[in-house]
Formats: C-alpha cells, sequence, structure tokens
C-alpha cells in the first residue's frame, strides 16, 4: 500500500507530528534527521537506476521547541477526540447525528473552550438544555485539549511501522 506520510520524531524518539514523505526526505537530505523506518513503496524518480524508499518514520537530530499539538477548536475536532461518543449517555453514533453541547450553557457564561465543548446525541443535548451538570444530575470525564496525535490515532489507516512510536 503506497503511503505519503511520514512520522516526525524528535531527538528523544517522541512523536511530534505527521508531514509528508517528500517533506521527511528533504529533512534528510539536508542532514538534520535520521530515518528509522521506510515504507514499501518507492519516490518516482526520473532515473529508473535510483531507488529510493519514502520515509516511514524519522527522528530529528537536534532538539526543536516547536508546539505541533495546537489541534483547531472545531465540531469535526471535538468529535474525534470523543469518538463520536455521546459523552452523556455513552453511546456512539454517526457524525450526523450528533451535536456539541456546552457543558456550561452559553446563557450561563460557558465559552467555546475544549473543556467546555463536548459531544452529545440530539437527544441528550435536548433532555439537558441550558441546565448545568449540577441541575442535570450527571458527571463527565475530565476534558482535555488533544494533542494532534491524539486525533492522529483516530484515522483510518495507521502505518504498523509506527504503532511502537505512538504508545500503543
Amino acid at each position: 500500500m503506497k503511503y505519503d506520510k511520514t512520522l516526525l520524531l524528535d531527538s528523544s524518539y517522541l512523536p511530534k507530528n505527521v508531514i509528508s514523505s517528500s517533506r521527511a526526505f528533504v529533512i534528510y537530505m539536508k542532514g538534520n534527521c535520521e530515518i528509522l523506518k521506510h515504507h514499501d513503496s518507492k519516490f518516482g524518480l526520473v532515473r529508473k537506476d535510483i531507488d529510493i524508499f519514502r520515509p516511514s518514520v524519522i527522528r530529528i537530530n537536534n532538539y526543536v521547541n516547536v508546539n505541533y499539538g495546537n489541534v483547531p477548536l472545531n465540531r469535526v475536532n471535538v468529535f474525534k477526540r470523543d469518538d463520536n461518543t455521546c459523552l452523556y449517555c455513552g453511546k456512539i453514533y454517526e457524525t450526523h447525528k450528533l451535536t456539541l453541547d456546552h457543558v456550561i450553557p452559553q446563557c450561563k457564561g460557558g465559552l467555546n473552550t475544549w473543556d467546555n465543548l463536548v459531544t452529545a446525541c440530539k437527544k441528550c443535548n435536548n433532555e439537558k438544555s441550558d441546565l448545568s451538570l449540577q441541575e442535570w444530575g450527571k458527571e463527565l470525564p475530565v476534558l482535555k485539549r488533544p494533542h494532534s496525535l491524539m486525533l492522529l490515532k483516530r484515522v483510518s489507516y495507521i502505518p504498523k511501522n509506527w504503532e511502537e512510536f505512538l504508545f500503543y
């Protein structure tokens, strides 16, 4: 299977980002990383006598303090964080049957933040209405801002040779 993404690790082998394999190869050619794993597919080059496999996992040589974990707050990412599960009743739904709910309702000062937005089915969202959790008599798990790699685990395909670096 051709897969054109590369897992980027920092110098201490912690996952930092997912980049294109072409970008990973450029970083390697500049001498800024080592290639730890390759995909089975090769780059399509004009010269037929050169075989270059696409990098699958690279580790940068020097520590770079870059925050790759900023995930935009939007409906799709909240649904991914919550695994398409209504956090009130615990049932899994198709995306089109889900809504966003403010734990602290907007009419009571609730903001659009990672720790105030949850995935809810339409039934639970209507039942909760503008009540607080205490008024409604429910509790929720601690809500966190997801790291970009948390959301990556919910994509349809993760190469096998990434798993040892993603803490499965």
